[in-house]
């Protein structure tokens, strides 16, 4: 179904055929050393502290009981003076194991190869104080992958962070791998009609846009409050949102929706929820494609050979892939375009770091999946600071671009800018 929600086929399918031959390498693959995260390049160290909100203006519509209200949990990265040797950093998961089980049975992929990731131990300081500025923080929304996890993407948040920027990144609950509350209540995946262009339609805008305007509330009436740290370092005139796949659709239709979200980037999804007007989406946008043609690999995916693969309608997924090329086409006249060549629809994510396999020269490829990603961290970077703190773009012309990366600029945005001299 990712290929469909995506721009270009994952690599989950091809490493779930490999897994079946793989009974040898999952148990040496659990033997591997931890991931080691690259060094953050920001003037700042990073914190993080989790939160656990309620909507209770908001029946949860994925329960039967009528008493249960929407439920997200948050994850927080801000930047942060302090060091290791006063705070703990944040292990990748508290419960590898447990967490590589739950991983297996979404991805079909050993759960062993899951561990050196989980086992790692990221740069985050837990809880640790905020740094105070005279000017304060803008803050960054950002939205996961369906399916995904809400810190699985460190690889963009924790540099974020140390660049000076506060990252809040939303659970959206039942339509991540697995959510566990404070309580101890979990809440599992519900993947239910996740074929269907009209209901994803409707869920993008009557539950993940609608998350997102509750966190936006949410961070308003703490920030007037000014009774907790965080909050009180927020610049909420500043406000900007990145999403991954599904989520990345979900910035667009935040934006359509919610002026107060002043730029946005879809990383590598489809468009769904309202159709994007003749006038574009307001604010500077940019999408992130893997490979070099975001457009040409939306129309090379076969969509009876993907339905054969997903077990999904073939007449489904073609509704479907027609539904997010016209609204891809339409999107990107009003967008900065921005493709890698050596991504592919999962590197907007933490899980290229997993090991797929002993026998490969996973070295070569741990250094190939750190140079995209740190391609995708200095665009998203150049693009937020030019926006959002009005610093001059180094990146977005196209004239200084990064080595295997591709920049276009929209017909609507070069006319924008040409007004603007």
């Amino acid at each position: 179904m990712l290929n469909a929600l995506g721009s270009s086929p994952t690599p989950q399918g091809q490493q779930a055929a490999a897994a079946s031959t793989q009974t040898k390498a999952t148990t040496t693959s659990s033997k591997q050393a931890a991931v080691v995260l690259p060094a953050l390049k920001g003037p700042y160290k990073v914190g993080t502290e989790r939160f656990h909100w309620v909507d209770k203006s908001r029946p949860e519509t994925f329960t039967a009981d009528s008493k249960d209200h929407r439920e997200l949990m948050i994850q927080v990265w801000y930047p942060t003076n302090a060091s290791s040797a006063s705070h703990k950093l944040e292990p990748y998961a508290t419960n590898p194991t447990s967490m590589a089980k739950a991983y297996e049975g979404y991805m079909k992929i050993p759960a062993a190869q899951f561990l050196p990731l989980l086992s790692s131990t990221t740069h985050s300081l837990i809880k640790a104080p905020i740094a105070e500025s005279k000017q304060k923080h803008p803050v960054l929304i950002l939205s996961h992958g369906f399916g995904m996890l809400n810190d699985t993407y460190r690889f963009i948040a924790e540099p974020l962070a140390s660049e000076g920027y506060i990252v809040v990144s939303v659970q959206h609950t039942y339509n991540s791998l697995i959510t566990t509350f404070p309580n101890g209540k979990i809440a599992n995946f519900n993947g239910t009609n996740a074929d269907s262009t009209s209901y994803l339609d409707r869920l993008i805008t009557k539950v993940w846009v609608k998350d997102i305007q509750f966190v936006l509330d949410h961070l308003d009436q703490l920030s007037e409050k000014q009774s907790y740290p965080i909050w009180k370092q927020a610049d909420l005139n500043r406000v900007g949102m990145l999403g991954h796949s599904f989520g990345g659709a979900t910035a667009a239709q935040v934006m359509l929706q919610d002026s107060r979200v002043k730029a946005g980037i879809n990383m590598d999804g489809g468009f769904f929820g309202r159709v994007i007007p003749e006038t574009g989406i307001p604010g500077p946008f940019m999408l992130m494609n893997a490979s070099y043609d975001g457009l040409k690999n939306l129309e090379s995916i076969d969509p009876k050979q993907s339905a054969e693969a997903q077990g999904l309608d073939e007449k489904k997924i073609t509704e479907m892939l027609k539904h997010v090329i016209a609204r891809y086409k339409q999107a990107v006249r009003f967008s900065y375009s921005v493709s890698f060549r050596h991504a592919d629809h999962g590197t907007f994510s933490d899980t290229p770091l997993i090991t797929p396999s002993p026998e490969s020269n996973d070295a070569s490829r741990l250094q190939t999946v750190y140079r995209t990603h740190s391609s995708i961290n200095a665009y998203a970077l150049d693009f937020f600071d030019h926006f959002l703190k009005g610093k001059p773009s180094k990146l977005l012309d196209g004239k200084n671009k990064l080595e295997d990366v591709k920049v276009d600029v929209g017909e609507h945005v070069k006319t924008k800018i040409s007004a603007a001299k």
